[in-house]
Protein backbone atom coordinates (compact mmCIF):
# COMPACT_ATOMS: atom_id res chain seq x y z
CA UNK A 1 0.00 0.00 0.00
CA UNK A 2 1.55 3.07 -0.77
CA UNK A 3 2.03 6.37 1.38
CA UNK A 4 -1.23 8.13 -0.19
CA UNK A 5 -3.56 5.23 -0.37
CA UNK A 6 -2.55 4.61 3.24
CA UNK A 7 -3.39 8.44 3.93
CA UNK A 8 -6.97 8.26 2.09
CA UNK A 9 -7.75 5.50 3.93
CA UNK A 10 -6.84 7.14 7.52
CA UNK A 11 -8.59 10.11 6.09
CA UNK A 12 -11.82 7.83 5.06
CA UNK A 13 -12.00 6.58 8.67
CA UNK A 14 -11.73 9.43 10.39
CA UNK A 15 -8.21 8.93 11.67
CA UNK A 16 -6.58 11.70 10.67
CA UNK A 17 -8.48 13.91 13.10
CA UNK A 18 -8.16 14.59 17.18
CA UNK A 19 -9.32 11.59 19.49
CA UNK A 20 -11.56 14.14 20.55
CA UNK A 21 -13.06 14.53 17.67
CA UNK A 22 -13.24 10.87 16.56
CA UNK A 23 -14.65 10.19 19.87
CA UNK A 24 -17.57 12.96 19.57
CA UNK A 25 -18.24 12.17 15.85
CA UNK A 26 -18.66 8.18 17.00
CA UNK A 27 -20.77 9.52 20.05
CA UNK A 28 -22.84 11.99 17.44
CA UNK A 29 -23.69 8.89 15.18
CA UNK A 30 -24.77 6.43 18.03
CA UNK A 31 -27.41 9.16 19.68
CA UNK A 32 -28.81 10.52 16.41
CA UNK A 33 -28.01 8.34 14.02
CA UNK A 34 -28.34 5.26 16.03
CA UNK A 35 -24.85 3.58 14.51
CA UNK A 36 -22.50 1.64 16.18
CA UNK A 37 -20.07 1.99 13.51
CA UNK A 38 -18.48 -0.11 10.97
CA UNK A 39 -15.52 -2.32 11.91
CA UNK A 40 -12.13 -1.91 10.73
CA UNK A 41 -11.57 -5.15 9.99
CA UNK A 42 -14.11 -6.15 7.27
CA UNK A 43 -16.92 -2.88 6.65
CA UNK A 44 -19.55 -4.86 8.13
CA UNK A 45 -21.91 -2.57 10.72
CA UNK A 46 -20.66 -3.10 14.54
CA UNK A 47 -24.61 -3.20 15.64
CA UNK A 48 -24.82 -6.58 13.40
CA UNK A 49 -21.53 -8.21 14.96
CA UNK A 50 -22.93 -7.53 18.18
CA UNK A 51 -25.76 -9.08 17.22
CA UNK A 52 -24.45 -11.82 15.92
CA UNK A 53 -22.34 -12.35 19.49
CA UNK A 54 -25.05 -11.45 21.79
CA UNK A 55 -27.25 -14.67 22.39
CA UNK A 56 -24.27 -16.85 22.73
CA UNK A 57 -23.15 -14.36 26.00
CA UNK A 58 -26.62 -14.15 27.22
CA UNK A 59 -27.06 -17.54 26.90
CA UNK A 60 -23.47 -17.84 28.83
CA UNK A 61 -23.84 -15.74 31.40
CA UNK A 62 -27.58 -16.58 32.13
CA UNK A 63 -27.22 -19.70 33.05
CA UNK A 64 -23.95 -18.94 34.90
CA UNK A 65 -26.02 -17.10 37.12
CA UNK A 66 -28.86 -19.58 37.37
CA UNK A 67 -25.70 -21.81 38.49
CA UNK A 68 -24.05 -19.71 40.99
CA UNK A 69 -27.49 -18.59 42.78
CA UNK A 70 -28.90 -22.25 42.76
CA UNK A 71 -26.12 -23.86 43.65
CA UNK A 72 -24.10 -21.12 46.18
CA UNK A 73 -27.31 -20.63 48.74
CA UNK A 74 -27.69 -24.58 48.64
CA UNK A 75 -24.40 -24.44 49.55
CA UNK A 76 -24.26 -21.84 52.23
CA UNK A 77 -27.60 -23.27 53.89
CA UNK A 78 -25.97 -26.42 53.78
CA UNK A 79 -22.77 -25.13 55.79
CA UNK A 80 -25.15 -23.42 58.51
CA UNK A 81 -27.06 -27.07 58.70
CA UNK A 82 -23.83 -28.83 59.44
CA UNK A 83 -22.41 -25.86 61.82
CA UNK A 84 -22.16 -26.82 65.26
CA UNK A 85 -22.67 -30.44 64.90
CA UNK A 86 -20.52 -33.12 65.75
CA UNK A 87 -20.58 -35.61 62.58
CA UNK A 88 -21.05 -31.87 60.46
CA UNK A 89 -17.96 -30.39 61.83
CA UNK A 90 -15.36 -31.51 59.17
CA UNK A 91 -18.13 -31.48 56.18
CA UNK A 92 -18.13 -27.75 57.06
CA UNK A 93 -14.84 -26.76 57.06
CA UNK A 94 -14.19 -29.11 53.98
CA UNK A 95 -16.86 -27.05 51.99
CA UNK A 96 -15.51 -23.82 53.27
CA UNK A 97 -12.33 -24.58 51.89
CA UNK A 98 -13.89 -25.61 48.41
CA UNK A 99 -15.24 -22.26 48.53
CA UNK A 100 -12.84 -20.34 49.04
CA UNK A 101 -10.57 -22.63 46.49
CA UNK A 102 -12.98 -22.07 44.00
CA UNK A 103 -13.06 -18.47 44.88
CA UNK A 104 -9.22 -17.90 44.86
CA UNK A 105 -8.56 -19.89 41.59
CA UNK A 106 -8.56 -17.92 38.08
CA UNK A 107 -11.28 -18.59 35.55
CA UNK A 108 -8.85 -19.49 32.62
CA UNK A 109 -7.17 -21.93 35.01
CA UNK A 110 -10.14 -23.72 36.16
CA UNK A 111 -11.09 -23.96 32.44
CA UNK A 112 -7.90 -25.72 31.22
CA UNK A 113 -8.33 -28.02 34.50
CA UNK A 114 -12.08 -28.74 33.49
CA UNK A 115 -10.74 -29.60 29.68
CA UNK A 116 -8.12 -31.82 30.79
CA UNK A 117 -10.81 -33.70 33.20
CA UNK A 118 -13.36 -33.95 30.59
CA UNK A 119 -10.51 -35.49 27.49
CA UNK A 120 -9.25 -37.50 29.60
CA UNK A 121 -11.63 -39.40 31.69
CA UNK A 122 -13.75 -41.85 30.10
CA UNK A 123 -16.60 -40.90 32.11
CA UNK A 124 -17.35 -37.54 30.71
CA UNK A 125 -16.01 -38.34 26.94
CA UNK A 126 -20.03 -37.28 25.78
CA UNK A 127 -19.57 -33.77 27.38
CA UNK A 128 -17.96 -31.28 24.24
CA UNK A 129 -15.55 -29.12 25.52
CA UNK A 130 -14.87 -26.43 22.61
CA UNK A 131 -17.28 -25.14 19.95
CA UNK A 132 -20.93 -23.64 20.18
CA UNK A 133 -22.97 -26.95 18.14
CA UNK A 134 -23.09 -29.71 16.88
CA UNK A 135 -21.25 -29.54 13.75
CA UNK A 136 -24.19 -29.60 11.19
CA UNK A 137 -26.72 -27.92 13.76
CA UNK A 138 -28.08 -24.65 12.65
CA UNK A 139 -29.80 -23.45 15.83
CA UNK A 140 -28.56 -19.98 16.93
CA UNK A 141 -29.33 -20.33 20.66
CA UNK A 142 -25.88 -23.02 21.78
CA UNK A 143 -27.20 -26.65 23.02
CA UNK A 144 -26.81 -27.56 26.73
CA UNK A 145 -24.23 -29.91 26.02
CA UNK A 146 -21.90 -27.26 24.87
CA UNK A 147 -23.19 -24.71 27.75
CA UNK A 148 -22.67 -26.72 30.26
CA UNK A 149 -18.98 -26.93 30.63
CA UNK A 150 -18.13 -22.84 30.45
CA UNK A 151 -21.59 -22.65 32.21
CA UNK A 152 -19.82 -23.97 35.42
CA UNK A 153 -16.60 -22.69 34.70
CA UNK A 154 -17.72 -19.05 35.05
CA UNK A 155 -19.71 -19.41 37.81
CA UNK A 156 -17.39 -20.87 39.96
CA UNK A 157 -16.13 -17.66 41.48
CA UNK A 158 -19.51 -16.04 41.80
CA UNK A 159 -21.26 -19.70 43.47
CA UNK A 160 -18.29 -19.62 46.22
CA UNK A 161 -18.88 -16.03 46.98
CA UNK A 162 -22.65 -16.26 47.02
CA UNK A 163 -22.21 -19.74 49.40
CA UNK A 164 -20.07 -17.75 51.98
CA UNK A 165 -22.14 -14.69 51.58
CA UNK A 166 -25.47 -16.87 52.67
CA UNK A 167 -23.46 -18.59 55.19
CA UNK A 168 -22.34 -15.47 57.01
CA UNK A 169 -25.74 -13.71 57.08
CA UNK A 170 -27.77 -16.96 58.24
CA UNK A 171 -25.25 -17.36 60.82
CA UNK A 172 -26.32 -13.68 62.48
CA UNK A 173 -29.65 -15.07 61.80
CA UNK A 174 -29.52 -17.56 64.31
CA UNK A 175 -28.65 -16.04 66.65
CA UNK A 176 -31.21 -13.51 67.30
CA UNK A 177 -34.02 -14.12 69.89
CA UNK A 178 -36.68 -15.57 67.05
CA UNK A 179 -34.89 -18.01 66.06
CA UNK A 180 -34.02 -18.78 69.87
CA UNK A 181 -37.49 -18.88 70.62
CA UNK A 182 -38.65 -20.84 67.51
CA UNK A 183 -36.07 -23.56 69.11
CA UNK A 184 -37.18 -23.35 72.01
CA UNK A 185 -40.90 -24.29 70.86
CA UNK A 186 -39.18 -28.10 69.54
CA UNK A 187 -38.49 -26.84 66.17
CA UNK A 188 -36.01 -28.51 63.96
CA UNK A 189 -32.98 -27.02 62.72
CA UNK A 190 -33.54 -27.54 59.13
CA UNK A 191 -36.98 -26.11 59.96
CA UNK A 192 -35.88 -23.13 61.55
CA UNK A 193 -33.00 -22.21 58.72
CA UNK A 194 -35.33 -22.97 55.90
CA UNK A 195 -38.88 -21.36 56.92
CA UNK A 196 -37.33 -18.23 59.45
CA UNK A 197 -33.73 -17.42 59.17
CA UNK A 198 -33.52 -18.11 55.31
CA UNK A 199 -36.15 -15.49 54.76
CA UNK A 200 -34.33 -12.95 56.48
CA UNK A 201 -30.76 -14.12 55.87
CA UNK A 202 -31.74 -14.26 51.71
CA UNK A 203 -32.93 -10.63 51.67
CA UNK A 204 -29.36 -8.94 51.27
CA UNK A 205 -28.32 -12.03 48.27
CA UNK A 206 -30.77 -9.46 46.06
CA UNK A 207 -28.09 -6.96 46.18
CA UNK A 208 -25.23 -9.51 44.38
CA UNK A 209 -27.58 -10.11 41.27
CA UNK A 210 -26.54 -6.65 40.57
CA UNK A 211 -22.95 -7.48 41.11
CA UNK A 212 -23.10 -10.64 39.55
CA UNK A 213 -24.24 -9.67 36.11
CA UNK A 214 -20.54 -7.12 35.24
CA UNK A 215 -18.80 -9.74 37.23
CA UNK A 216 -19.99 -12.78 34.57
CA UNK A 217 -19.41 -10.53 31.73
CA UNK A 218 -15.85 -9.51 32.70
CA UNK A 219 -15.36 -13.22 33.29
CA UNK A 220 -16.34 -14.56 30.38
CA UNK A 221 -14.02 -12.84 28.28
CA UNK A 222 -11.45 -15.26 29.44
CA UNK A 223 -13.43 -18.12 29.41
CA UNK A 224 -15.31 -17.52 25.78
CA UNK A 225 -11.70 -17.64 24.83
CA UNK A 226 -10.81 -20.74 26.35
CA UNK A 227 -13.87 -23.13 25.24
CA UNK A 228 -13.62 -21.32 22.03
CA UNK A 229 -17.08 -19.23 22.85
CA UNK A 230 -18.21 -17.08 20.04
CA UNK A 231 -19.67 -14.47 21.77
CA UNK A 232 -19.15 -10.92 22.99
CA UNK A 233 -16.59 -11.59 25.52
CA UNK A 234 -14.39 -13.60 22.36
CA UNK A 235 -15.33 -10.48 19.96
CA UNK A 236 -13.47 -8.27 22.56
CA UNK A 237 -10.46 -10.19 22.69
CA UNK A 238 -10.06 -10.15 18.55
CA UNK A 239 -11.19 -6.28 18.36
CA UNK A 240 -8.54 -5.68 20.72
CA UNK A 241 -5.68 -7.45 19.43
CA UNK A 242 -6.49 -6.09 15.85
CA UNK A 243 -7.07 -2.26 17.03
CA UNK A 244 -10.86 -2.31 16.27
CA UNK A 245 -11.91 0.29 17.93
CA UNK A 246 -15.52 1.06 16.74
CA UNK A 247 -15.94 -2.89 17.92
CA UNK A 248 -14.68 -1.94 21.50
CA UNK A 249 -16.17 0.94 21.89
CA UNK A 250 -19.64 -0.26 21.56
CA UNK A 251 -18.97 -3.20 23.71
CA UNK A 252 -17.58 -0.77 26.42
CA UNK A 253 -20.56 0.98 26.10
CA UNK A 254 -22.93 -1.91 26.29
CA UNK A 255 -21.23 -3.62 29.16
CA UNK A 256 -21.28 0.05 30.77
CA UNK A 257 -24.91 0.30 30.40
CA UNK A 258 -25.40 -3.67 31.82
CA UNK A 259 -23.76 -2.29 34.73
CA UNK A 260 -25.47 0.48 35.65
CA UNK A 261 -29.15 -1.36 34.50
CA UNK A 262 -27.95 -4.50 36.90
CA UNK A 263 -27.08 -2.08 39.85
CA UNK A 264 -30.14 -0.03 39.48
CA UNK A 265 -32.82 -3.33 39.14
CA UNK A 266 -30.82 -4.90 42.12
CA UNK A 267 -31.48 -1.81 44.44
CA UNK A 268 -34.97 -1.66 43.14
CA UNK A 269 -35.93 -5.09 43.88
CA UNK A 270 -34.30 -4.74 47.02
CA UNK A 271 -36.63 -1.50 48.38
CA UNK A 272 -39.34 -3.93 46.99
CA UNK A 273 -38.64 -7.14 48.93
CA UNK A 274 -37.24 -5.30 52.02
CA UNK A 275 -39.75 -3.32 53.97
CA UNK A 276 -36.86 -2.39 56.11
CA UNK A 277 -34.98 -0.65 53.32
CA UNK A 278 -37.74 1.25 52.21
CA UNK A 279 -38.19 2.69 55.76
CA UNK A 280 -34.38 3.38 55.65
CA UNK A 281 -34.82 5.34 52.19
CA UNK A 282 -37.85 7.22 53.28
CA UNK A 283 -36.27 8.12 56.78
CA UNK A 284 -32.97 9.80 54.59
CA UNK A 285 -35.32 11.83 52.69
CA UNK A 286 -37.66 13.08 55.14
Amino acid sequence: MSASDLKAIRAELGLDRPLSQQYFAWLKGVVIDHELGRSYRDGQPVASLIGERLPATLALVGTSLIFAFTFGITGGLCMVGLNDTKTGRYAEVALIALSLLAYSAPSFWLGFIAISIVTKCGWFSAIPVLGLHAPGADSVMPSLSYLALPAIVLSCRRMAKVALFVRTTTLDEMAKDYVTVARSKGLSKFRVIVHHAARNSLLPVVSLVGLSLPALLGGSVLVETVFGWPGMGRLAVDATFGRNYPVLLALIMIYGTLVIASNLFADLAQLALDPRSRELASGRGT
